[in-house]
């Protein structure tokens, strides 16, 4: 049972504490989602801790070798998981490229940013093991919270529906906590865990959970419809289809995952027909193509988004290897566009594309390192069902290429966080 009030007397429910503070705060407190992570990291030191105590290595807890070498443990741990440690370069390629970034103020704001790309995959080595119940019921309290949230959002679009509406045309977000896009990520992220842990057969006490569960789950899957966000809805899809097909492949029903996708199909064309946040957001996003084709996009989103694109390409190629430096890349950004792009020079933006941003800042050299980071869990040998690890991964790897996912605080912690999360869970 979930029991998130028990006070936090050993590591594992500091642990438990922690996700689920994690999970509640990462799109609404960047303060309290920072203490969240701490408490991770705290967790895993004490238990570190408490294994040399086990193991007779110390004498006493309240000593501060015991902590010194609790500390150098916890690094032998993180090595000895090479999918964990090398998620660390995540941090080390912009941190090195200090030695040829000249605006150190940016490139500290830059690499502040990447910290918990050693933070986390540290605390995760070092963490104590949970029960699988417990694992699930972190992801449960995702699928509800964002319920929650998402009818406060739903009841704000309800009172001011003509304004919001109006604003969508102008290439305005629905009003959410936070940043709409980051948000979106994450409702997609409760859809697909609620469609998991339905078919797990998970509740918490009660049978007729499950059935709360599929409501709550097909809640937000019209919800996101309704947020109307590329990002998220993109994602989604794509989880959506990588289940059906995966489904297929284990199980050889052609006829079922045909008639599966063909439905998504309807039910998309059905969304964007009957849903008029989703049809306005459309309608803009083809009246902002047709502006950036005439040359006359400055003042539209989509418009500004492909610019960026176009400079930080130019960036790269005058600074292939080692790219400009990750402190650098905004006045390079700006230099850039004031002398191609003038129009746009009154808020130029950075590349909209993970991948041309690591390019573009530390070149093919932060580009492979970065390419270990991200993918070497895929190659890790586990036991047991990947499905939500891979499905996590794919929707990361689709926002890498229209979004800077990992230089915002909001967007480090959902990609780290779940996909450290998704993988504990498979080990179960």
């Amino acid at each position: 049972m979930i029991d998130w009030l028990y006070p936090f007397r050993t590591p594992q429910r500091l642990m438990y504490g922690s996700a689920w503070l994690l999970v509640g705060s990462m799109v609404l407190s960047p303060f309290l989602l920072s203490v969240s992570m701490w408490g991770l990291v705290a967790a895993a030191g004490w238990h570190t801790a408490e294994q040399l105590l086990k193991n007779g290595e110390v004498s006493t807890l309240k000593s501060a070798s015991t902590w010194l070498k609790a500390l150098v443990r916890s690094f032998q741990h993180l090595f000895q998981q090479p999918a964990l440690a090398l998620m660390t370069l995540l941090l080390l390629v912009p941190a090195v490229s200090a030695f040829w970034s000249d605006d150190l103020a940016y490139w500290l704001r830059v690499t502040r940013v990447r910290l918990p790309f050693l933070v986390l995959p540290w605390a995760f080595a070092n963490l104590p093991r949970l029960d699988q119940r417990a694992y699930r019921e972190v992801l449960y309290l995702l699928v509800w919270w964002m319920v929650l949230l998402c009818i406060g959002v739903g009841i704000n679009f309800l009172l001011h529906f003509d304004a919001i509406l109006t604003g969508l045309g102008k290439g305005q977000p629905v009003p959410v906590p936070r940043q709409h896009v980051r948000f979106s990520l994450v409702v997609a992220t409760a859809i697909i865990s609620g469609i998991w842990l339905w078919r797990q057969r998970f509740f918490v006490r009660y049978a007729w959970e499950r059935n709360a569960l599929a409501a709550a789950t097909g809640f937000l899957f019209i919800f996101i419809h309704i947020l109307s966000v590329r990002s998220g809805l993109v994602v989604l899809y794509a989880a959506l289809v990588f289940t059906v097909v995966r489904y297929v492949w284990q199980t050889k029903k052609w006829t079922v995952g045909l008639l599966t996708l063909a439905s998504l199909v309807v039910v998309l064309w059905t969304a964007v027909e009957n849903i008029p946040s989703l049809r306005t957001r459309l309608a803009y996003m083809k009246y902002d193509w047709e502006r950036y084709k005439a040359k006359e996009g400055e003042a539209y989103s989509d418009s500004e988004r492909l610019t960026s694109l176009e400079v930080g390409w130019k960036i790269w190629r005058e600074n292939p290897a080692l790219g400009c430096g990750a402190g650098d890349l905004l006045n390079e950004v700006k230099r850039i566009t004031v002398a191609e792009h003038p129009d746009y020079a009154k808020s130029p933006k950075l590349p909209h594309n993970q991948w041309l941003h690591i390019m573009a800042s530390t070149g093919l050299f932060g580009l492979v390192c970065s390419l270990f980071g991200i993918f070497a869990a895929l190659f890790t040998r586990r036991k047991g069902s990947r499905y939500l690890f891979l499905t996590f991964q794919l929707m990361a790897f689709i926002t890498f290429l229209f979004e800077c996912t990992i230089e915002n605080a909001i967007g480090v912690a959902w990609f780290l966080f779940y996909t450290l999360w998704f993988l504990r869970l498979e080990r179960q």
